[in-house]
């Protein structure tokens, strides 16, 4: 197998095991919000956040933001305000996990690392990690490591994610940085078509197929669908979290599995 293409099996056996302590209430799913511009703006985000009833733990599961890059020099006003929105989230005692997607850059891989930033973040998760709650384990991931056929897409992953990427983009000011950042994405957008706009139903079946053994669910978003999907002789089904940039919709989920 290819440096750059996922394993799904071993995905998964290093995914940690992070702990949901509320004995009531609920956990939120909140996927693909891809705030920046007029179709969703950052505001309605918090004010949706805000409002969550009986919130116990928001698990934020990838692309918060058109383009982010995580690093304090490179917010702009944006930036700053949903970070402190979060930050209140926070500070009424609703935890924030943080799924990194594939529109997220320089995100620490340690929530320590990250809260030093000033990111307002309980937990976070680089590639995929087990929820624990109310006896149950579901797993969590972006999603974007779900098409293996998408080899373009993976390799500029694997590299956006490196060091040296990194480095190189730390010399450069916030602005620019940003300008960079959105023409990449622009250009990966556009490029490979063919793949991207088809909707990869056997991948998925077969991530579902790999992934499930041992859980009571997987929760995933980057495909902006709402849909469930169960192997044949499985209990437990893939759950594809509905995308708040178009759907303006969240998924709720009770200690008892509900």
């Amino acid at each position: 197998m290819a440096g750059w293409q996922p394993d799904w099996r071993r995905l998964m056996a290093e995914a940690p095991e992070l702990t949901c302590e509320a004995a009531e209430g609920y956990v939120y799913l909140v996927a693909d919000s891809h705030l920046g511009n007029d179709r969703a703006p950052a505001a309605g985000f918090l004010a949706m956040l805000e409002a969550l009833p009986e919130a116990r733990l928001v698990v934020l599961l990838g692309d918060l933001c058109q383009v982010w890059l995580a690093l304090p020099q490179f917010w702009d006003g944006q930036a700053r305000r949903l970070i402190e929105g979060l930050q209140a989230l926070r500070s009424r005692g609703v935890p924030v996990w943080f799924v990194v997607g594939n529109r997220e850059f320089f995100v620490p891989r340690q929530a320590a690392a990250a809260q030093r930033l000033g990111l307002p973040f309980d937990a976070i998760v680089p590639d995929a990690a087990v929820l624990r709650w109310g006896g149950r384990r579901y797993g969590l991931t972006h999603g974007d490591l779900v098409n293996r056929r998408d080899a373009q897409y993976l390799r500029w992953r694997r590299l956006a994610r490196s060091r040296a990427f990194g480095a190189a983009f730390r010399t450069v000011p916030g602005p620019l940085a940003r300008r960079i950042a959105q023409g990449l994405e622009r250009s990966l957008a556009r490029s490979n078509r063919e793949i991207k706009i088809r909707y990869p139903g056997e991948e998925l079946a077969a991530f579902a197929a790999t992934v499930l053994e041992g859980l009571d669910g997987f929760f995933i978003g980057h495909f902006h669908r709402d849909e469930t999907i169960r192997p044949p002789g499985q209990r437990a089904a893939l759950r594809i979290v509905p995308d708040w940039f178009s759907r303006k919709q969240v998924l709720r989920l009770h200690r008892d599995g509900r």
